[in-house]
């Protein structure tokens, strides 16, 4: 899979700032390896050190795309190359002088990138320019950089170290966005955390709770806006696809069991992100404890209508009016089939008047007006058809009528 890089540039400090060519200031960044090893790069400049330590795990970078603003650290890019005796001191000092006076323009960066990468390949760099990101029109400069120079498809690994401290903030949720926008999928978060260094030695640790946090707010978002499940059932190491499927194709005879098993297996999660993700998956499946087959399909309705899900609301609402009165009469039958259904809704025409038949009506048609995208001949669904919130207020009455039944039905 192809890599980026992304990393932000702070300012950076001479050695001795009374002298032009003085280096600057530089500490060890400390990796630790899977084997419980160490692997070290002393420099100005933590991206470096991350590229280096990446390449020294396996990981083929192709860009490192380097964000920072007129006063940032650019000639310090350098020590990514090989051989930097191959750029001629007269080009460093070039970028460098604009560095110390902090006035490093477009022109002049496009140049020093075009220089480097002539000696950095097969690493690509781009470098942007941007703001302070103080203002709004600034922060949108990090965005359009993100989008503009991280390909499509690319995973990413991010270097938080560097820069004002709100710009690694800001693109990290740029960097979300993009997971929809480029197929960036999967993101690591490395930072060398200079506070905590001891010595000439500065710790760098990896944030994997940051792309697991990524994946989980997306599942619950996917839970909360469409009902669907089974993302966050994978977060909790589960596989609920079946169990979805079943409940969106409203077989919910044979989902209840699958989805009864499912929360089973997703119970005593180890961690707090865990625990509150099983908290959601639990409510989510309230409609299995539902006592009868009718309950559970209007509460099926309900959760349908509170995801949007306008078609299946109308649909499962209408069809648990006709199995719980083919219930309250005793009509003999498989509540699966057809047949009962028709007795179901024969029986609640004839024995329901009023406003309650006209509710029942209402439903139907806009039941009928969902499943086959046809107009109905009442003025009232038609209405109801063109308005989400008249849409809302019809599927809630008739679940008012569902708990009228029994009233109803042996009146």
């Amino acid at each position: 899979m192809s890599t980026s890089v992304i990393s932000f540039l702070g300012t950076g400090q001479k050695i001795q700032p009374q002298q032009a060519r003085s280096e600057y200031r530089k500490t060890i960044y400390r990796f630790t390896l899977s084997d419980g090893g160490h692997f070290d790069r002393e420099t100005s400049l933590f991206g470096t050190a991350l590229v280096e330590y990446l390449r020294h795990i396996g990981v083929e970078i192709d860009r490192w795309v380097v964000l920072g603003t007129s006063a940032s650290l650019w000639s310090e890019l350098i020590r990514i190359i090989p051989d930097q005796d191959a750029i001629g001191e007269e080009e460093y000092c070039r970028i460098d002088d604009r560095v110390i006076a902090r006035n490093v323009d477009l022109e002049s960066l496009q140049k020093w990138e075009q220089i480097l990468n002539e000696h950095a390949r097969p690493l690509q760099l781009r470098l942007c320019l941007i703001g302070e990101a103080l203002d709004p029109q600034s922060q949108q400069q990090i965005a359009r950089a993100l989008f503009d120079n991280v390909p499509h498809g690319n995973d990413v690994i991010f270097d938080i170290s560097h820069g004002f401290r709100h710009m690694p903030v800001i693109a990290t949720f740029v960097i979300s966005l993009m997971r929809w926008t480029h197929g960036v999928k999967n993101v690591r978060f490395f930072s060398g955390v200079f506070e905590a260094r001891q010595g000439d030695i500065t710790p760098v640790i990896e944030l994997p709770i940051c792309q697991q946090l990524v994946e989980d707010t997306e599942a619950a978002a996917i839970l909360k806006l469409t009902g669907n499940y089974a993302p966050v059932a994978q977060c909790l190491g589960v596989d609920a696809e079946e169990s979805w499927f079943l409940e969106n194709t409203n077989q919910l005879h044979t989902a209840r069991s699958k989805a009864q098993s499912l929360a089973k297996q997703a119970i005593q999660a180890a961690d707090a992100v865990g625990r509150e993700l099983q908290r959601l998956l639990r409510e989510r499946l309230e409609w299995t404890k539902q006592g009868s087959f009718a309950e559970r399909v209007r509460q099926s309705a309900v959760e349908a209508l509170d995801h949007g899900d306008y078609f299946r609301a109308a649909v499962l609402m209408y069809e648990a009016l006709l199995i719980a009165a083919a219930k309250i009469l005793n009509l003999s039958g498989d509540p699966l089939a057809y047949e009962l259904r028709q007795k179901g809704e024969t029986e609640l025409f004839n024995r329901l008047g009023g406003d309650a038949r006209e509710l029942l009506t209402d439903v139907q048609h806009a039941r009928n007006s969902c499943a086959h995208g046809s107009r109905s001949p009442r003025s009232r669904v038609q209405h109801i058809m063109q308005s989400p919130e008249a849409f809302r207020e019809l599927i809630k009455k008739a679940s008012e009528l569902f708990d009228r039944l029994p009233e109803l039905l042996t009146s």
